[in-house]
């Protein structure tokens, strides 16, 4: 089903009206905190994996942009995860870091996700549904 001329316009004023909502920088929340409860596990450092050169640039690149975008900062932690650099189906590259260490000392939290069954039924009778990308990190 495509939208109509007026469903169209209806969409632009919105995202209009919102605009400051929609940014392609990412940025933080202060509305939720999260931790890692990893009971008394000591700490986990995983040393750097082997990657070539351009790879380190890549890396290096992302970092700083992450640093200037205030998303990230130094951290003095004993513990520390590998990075891996996820080829994207349009060519880009996916920063991503290899928690598996990490989550094999993970206690799990007592929110299970919820059913997709269930999601799905929420929706209803929708007839148009919308998915945002969060300024394109995860697609």
């Amino acid at each position: 089903m495509t939208l109509r001329h007026m469903q169209r316009q209806q969409i632009k004023e919105l995202c209009t009206s919102y605009a400051p909502t929609f940014s392609a920088t990412p940025g933080l929340t202060e509305r939720a905190y999260h931790s890692i409860d990893t009971d008394n596990a000591h700490p986990i450092r995983v040393q750097p994996y082997r990657v070539s050169p351009q790879a380190k640039t890549d890396i290096e690149l992302e970092i700083q942009d992450m640093l200037q975008m205030g998303v990230i900062h130094p951290s003095g932690s004993a513990w520390a995860s590998s990075v891996v650099l996820v080829p994207k189906p349009d060519g880009e590259i996916c920063f991503c870091v290899d928690y598996c260490q990490l989550n094999a000392v993970t206690r799990p939290d007592n929110y299970p996700m919820p059913r997709t069954d269930e999601l799905l039924e929420k929706l209803g009778r929708a007839q148009f549904i919308s998915t945002l990308d969060f300024t394109g990190r995860y697609r």
